[in-house]
């Protein structure tokens, strides 16, 4: 399959960002369990960024927040056929919508450029207190979590053997830091003599040109809902195997 990945999450609004789609990529296998119902398991990667400067919110843009990550994935799913396609179970058509649900596990680590230009991984830098004595709330986030992947889709089956896809769908996530970003602003002294000053640069990076000031303690993000992705993809499915190759009559 190929397509497009995107996120939404702190750093981009509406549901569907549009102008901020990456790349995407990946492999499945799957089998037909009877007319209805495809079981599925595969391999995707794909590329998400988020931007503050992209942002029509005018405090948003102030905020001048940014990142890209790099999206590793391992899931499984079930397809629901809406029609029957398969000839050995009555009339069928060479087409159908359909939709799926399954779990999976994903890699993902949030960079940015620095003032300089440099690219820099944000976990290490600790941007919200994350993991230090300070911020005792505040666990430091894995780059390894779990995604729930719903969607719906479209099939074309060409032939016994050939069968086109298109399909677009969410992934819900277990964790609100994909972009780096989920709570409040702390103490750029105490980040600075804890982590760095490379981690007070990062968390605060308000553009003096839009005046909108923030202090400690206000929102730098929102912790609810969970961060989420998204692919819309076309798949190119082929048959393996002797028992694919069934004659439709």
């Amino acid at each position: 399959m190929a397509g497009t990945s995107s996120y939404n999450g702190d750093l981009v609004q509406g549901w569907f960002p549009l102008k901020r789609l990456g790349p995407c990529v990946g492999v499945n296998l799957k089998r037909e369990i009877n007319n209805r119902f495809t079981v599925r398991g595969g391999f995707s990667y794909g590329r998400i960024y988020g931007d503050d400067k992209k942002n029509k919110d005018p405090e948003l843009k102030a905020r001048s927040l940014n990142f890209k990550s790099h999206i590793i994935e391992f899931s499984t799913a079930v397809e629901y056929n809406i029609l029957n396609t398969n000839s050995d179970y009555g009339d069928y058509y060479d087409y159908t919508p359909y939709v799926f649900v399954g779990i999976g596990g994903f890699h993902f680590n949030p960079y940015t450029f620095d003032n300089s230009g440099n690219k820099v991984f944000l976990r290490p830098l600790k941007t919200e207190g994350q993991g230090l004595a300070q911020f005792p709330d505040r666990k430091e986030y894995s780059l390894y979590q779990f995604c729930f992947p719903v969607g719906i889709g479209f099939k074309w089956n060409f032939d016994a053997a050939t069968q086109l896809s298109y399909e677009a769908g969410y992934r819900f996530t277990t964790t609100d830091y994909l972009d780096d970003v989920s709570s409040t602003y702390v103490p750029l002294d105490i980040l600075a003599s804890e982590v760095g000053p490379k981690s007070a640069e990062l968390s605060y990076r308000e553009d003096d040109n839009v005046p909108f000031a923030k202090r400690v303690g206000d929102r730098r993000g929102f912790s609810k809902p969970n961060d989420v992705y998204f692919y819309s993809v076309l798949k190119l499915t082929i048959g393996l195997g002797i028992g694919y190759y069934r004659i439709k009559n």
